[in-house]
C-alpha cells in the first residue's frame, strides 16, 4: 500500500512540475512578445492560466500528504497525545467526505455539462479545462482516505498528522 501511495505521490509531483514549468513558459513567451514584438498572442494569457489551474490540481493531493496546508492547531494542541490520532483520523475523514461531496458536484454540474462551451482565445472545449475540477477533488479525497488507512496501519509518520 505504501508503495503504491509513493508512486501515485511521484506521479503527481511530476504532473505538478510539468504543469508549472508549462506555465512560466507560457508567461515567458507573454513577456517576449510584449517586450520585443510588435504584436502579442492573445492565447497565452489563457494558456498560462489553465496552466496553473493544472499544476494546483495536481499538487493539492501532495500537500494534503506532505501536510503543507496551513493550520490553525490551537484546539489540537489542548488534546492529549493518545486523542490526537484519533482527531487526526476523523478530520482527515470529514475533509474526505467534503472533497467527495464537491467530486459529486463537479463531474455533473461542470465536467459534462459544459461541452458545447468554448475557451475565447484557444477555442478549445471548456470541459477539458473543468476535468481539473475532478482531478482537484478527486486526489484530495484520495489523499485524505490514504491518511485513514495510513493511520490505521499504525504507520508513525503520514504526511497529515499534526504537529
Amino acid at each position: 500500500m505504501r508503495t503504491f501511495i509513493k508512486n501515485i505521490d511521484k506521479t503527481l509531483a511530476v504532473l505538478a512540475a510539468l504543469a508549472s514549468l508549462a506555465f512560466v513558459g507560457t508567461v515567458v513567451i507573454q513577456i517576449f512578445s510584449r517586450t520585443f514584438l510588435p504584436k502579442t498572442p492573445s492565447w497565452t494569457e489563457e494558456l498560462a492560466r489553465y496552466f496553473f489551474i493544472y499544476s494546483i490540481a495536481f499538487a493539492a493531493g501532495l500537500a494534503v500528504r506532505e501536510n503543507s496546508y496551513v493550520a490553525v492547531d490551537i484546539l489540537t494542541s489542548k488534546i492529549p497525545r493518545e486523542l490526537k490520532k484519533y482527531f487526526q483520523m476523523i478530520m482527515n475523514i470529514l475533509m474526505a467526505l467534503f472533497a467527495l461531496f464537491f467530486e459529486v458536484k463537479s463531474v455533473f454540474k461542470f465536467a459534462f455539462l459544459k461541452v458545447r462551451m468554448v475557451s475565447t482565445a484557444l477555442e478549445i472545449p471548456m470541459q477539458y479545462i473543468y476535468f481539473a475540477l475532478i482531478i482537484l477533488f478527486g486526489f484530495l479525497t484520495f489523499s485524505y482516505i490514504c491518511e485513514v488507512i495510513l493511520m490505521l496501519m499504525g504507520d508513525e509518520r503520514t504526511g497529515g498528522q499534526t504537529s
